[in-house]
């Protein structure tokens, strides 16, 4: 018994650390309060103007969006998104210019 409680006690110091950097972002991603708040004093596009430069290019509909802070007073936009062809893309987005930082497709 005890060697299946070291063994548990083992597995987990290993996993957390792992566990820990899959969600560093996850601890700088705005909450839906301090998205609105930043959008309504103007420190970040909205992300309806987004979707909308997305849809004019890419056609298709958003299938997520969050807002992250990356620090230096930076933010940016993560956006999963459904062409219009089938494809699915994902954007980083500059949240205060609305420009896109970077695009992946599959």
């Amino acid at each position: 018994m005890k060697r299946i409680a070291a063994l548990f006690l083992v597995l987990g110091l290993v996993a957390a650390p792992a566990a820990m950097a899959q969600g560093s972002d996850w601890m700088n991603q705005f909450s839906p309060g301090q998205a609105r708040d930043s959008r309504n004093q103007g420190h970040t596009v909205p992300l309806s103007q987004i979707f909308n430069n997305l849809k004019k290019q890419y056609g298709g509909y958003q299938l997520s969006a969050d807002l992250y802070d990356k620090g230096n007073g930076k933010s940016v936009y993560e956006i999963d998104w459904m062409t219009g062809d089938g494809r699915k893309m994902h954007f980083v987005v500059d949240a205060q210019s609305g420009s896109v930082l970077d695009r992946r497709g599959a």
